[in-house]
């Protein structure tokens, strides 16, 4: 997953009000590649495990792709106290990790929501497979039981 820089973010600053807000955006544009935070669970998956088509593997539906996106923006906001001494940078490093935070747990919901639908997916399997060992035990039962007869 790349990682967030405070120069792909937009800051907000009110002296007056002393706050900072800082606005990690949708889409971020970098000289040599576009980043979209939309899409940082699929761009996690496609860096870090080998899948060459996870909907093909797992059966990810278009809408639950959509469910995978992330949302259109991410802010946090650092507020001066009125007894602390104004200082717009601090004020920039506290908005943008608040933003980050929330980008990331935004991200890990995501990702959880895809390990329980893998897991579920599992777990059908699973079944499945326990439901054919059984229909091919009885088959072979019932094999074995005319083989029986007929030898007698």
């Amino acid at each position: 997953m790349n990682g967030i820089k405070m120069s792909d973010c937009r800051f907000y600053v009110d002296k007056d009000a002393r706050t900072v807000v800082c606005v990690i955006p949708h889409v971020i544009k970098r000289d040599w590649e576009q980043h979209l935070t939309k899409d940082m669970v699929i761009d996690y998956l496609w860096e870090h495990f080998d899948f060459p088509d996870l909907k093909a593997h797992v059966g990810i539906s278009t809408e639950f792709e959509k469910k995978l996106q992330m949302p259109r923006s991410f802010m946090g906001k650092a507020v001066c106290a009125p007894e602390d001494e104004w200082d717009e940078e601090t004020g920039k490093l506290i908005a943008f990790s608040r933003a980050k935070d929330k980008c990331y747990k935004s991200f890990f919901r995501r990702a959880n929501m895809l390990v329980q639908m893998v897991d579920r997916r599992l777990g059908d399997m699973i079944e499945s497979f326990n439901d054919f060992g059984i229909k091919l035990d009885e088959k072979r039962e019932a094999l074995e039981k005319k083989i029986e007869e007929r030898v007698k």
